[in-house]
């Protein structure tokens, strides 16, 4: 297993609706990410493929639709992971927000459906009740989806499996603070940038934030629901906190070097992951 691995969080703008222009958009980004470095592990914002679709579920993908074949062929032309964000999954009538991890031969293995639903998200989606992780080249991987940052129980299931790495795609906005966001106006990006470093410190593992970039937009009944994503893609370390971030929410990526090493210097001396076990 690799002692050091590059990883990358790309932060995108997601147009509503439009799966043919964001995987373009999806494409570009690779492609220019991959002209400056090869990197082992690539984390896309959630919604990425179609945007929210509370009221456009013709727009389901699965493990089989085009968009994940799409990634699943980028994974192999590029020789890396990809965490393809997440798309709406309808598994018997019932919709999941879901995520996959493709490794470097295209294959699917690692499925996620988020269990920490965001309170509008809970009028027409289902929360998924499992936790996985899997074992790789690169380390030991799991995944997180957005709104699960909040609650630490979740990526302390994820610790106690044996994680190195957790991934979290996002789609998170100004406005999802409501009444908060215009009373403290910084109340999102103040709680991501607090938790992201915090679940990376607490569980002592690298942690991999990529939210969407620049407005965000989603069909409702009768108009188009419109907003600001806070972007702050970044990535977090043991002991270092915040290692890499975009600082606004303006289109691109962020990437880092991680050496292994780190985690199991913190474990020496906390010993977080041996009293979990214990």
């Amino acid at each position: 297993m690799k002692r050091k691995i590059t990883v990358a969080a790309i932060q995108m703008h997601i147009e509503p609706n439009n799966i043919e222009v964001n995987l373009k958009k999806a494409e570009q980004l690779l492609k220019s990410l991959f002209e400056k470095s090869h990197c082992d592990l690539v984390v896309f914002p959630e919604d990425c493929i179609t945007g929210p679709i509370p009221h456009r579920l013709d727009l389901v993908q699965d493990e089989s639709s085009t968009a994940v074949r799409i990634f699943q062929a980028l994974a192999i032309k590029y020789n890396t992971h990809i965490v393809c964000g997440s798309f709406i999954q309808n598994i018997n009538d019932k919709y999941f927000n879901t995520s996959l991890l493709v490794n470097n031969k295209g294959k699917i293995i690692l499925k996620y459906q988020k269990n920490n639903l965001w309170i509008p998200e809970r009028r027409y989606l289902t929360p998924g009740k499992d936790m996985q992780v899997v074992k790789t080249s690169i380390g030991t991987i799991g995944i997180v989806i957005c709104w699960d940052l909040v609650n630490p129980e979740i990526t302390r299931k994820l610790t106690r499996l044996g994680v190195d790495i957790i991934c979290c795609p996002s789609y998170w906005t100004k406005d999802d603070g409501g009444k908060l966001a215009k009373t403290y106006k910084f109340s999102e990006i103040n709680l991501v940038n607090t938790l992201c470093p915090a679940r990376a410190m607490e569980n002592e593992v690298l942690f991999i934030y990529a939210n969407g970039a620049g407005q965000a937009r989603a069909s409702l009944k009768t108009k188009m629901w419109k907003s600001q994503q806070i972007g702050q893609s970044q990535i977090c370390s043991p002991v270092l906190g915040t290692v890499a971030k975009i600082n606004d929410n303006t289109e691109g990526y962020v990437m880092y070097e991680y050496n292994k090493q780190i985690a199991r210097d913190a474990e020496s001396v906390y010993r977080i992951k041996k009293d979990l076990l214990a």
